[in-house]
């Protein structure tokens, strides 16, 4: 895991929701992980961001689970990029998608992207 030194909590309304700083994807899958123990974790991305960080974040997942003792799945459902992903068909294929990987209830769905992916993403963990 990263450094706490590494890591800056800023409080809203009382509760550290957002962490910023450098080497966070240690620390974020070592969190995830603590707090939120699954069978899968599904990522969804576009494929810009897939193309650069993919391979990290791949990486730091597995090592974060290697350190729990977790043999949680890891998958990854990569959109086109920008506002054209934001649409009733894409939705549907990743839902489609995750029941086809037999994902359950306890399956965390996890955004990797911005506006486009967080709103996507969410609205699919919400309605699935």
């Amino acid at each position: 895991m990263s450094s706490l030194a590494d890591v800056l909590k800023i409080s809203i309304l009382g509760n550290e929701s957002i962490h910023c700083g450098f080497h966070l994807l240690p620390y974020i899958f070592d969190i995830i992980l603590s707090t939120l123990p699954s069978s899968t974790y599904a990522l969804v991305t576009d494929t810009n961001l897939a193309q650069l960080y993919l391979p990290d974040v791949r990486t730091a997942f597995e090592k974060a689970a290697k350190d729990h003792g977790s043999k949680a799945r890891f998958l990854v459902y990569e959109v086109a990029p920008g506002e054209g992903a934001k649409s009733r068909k894409v939705k549907g294929e990743i839902e489609d998608w995750l029941l086809d990987q037999s994902c359950t209830r306890d399956t965390v769905v996890l955004a990797f992207g911005g506006g486009v992916i967080g709103d996507l993403t969410g609205f699919v963990a919400a309605t699935l």
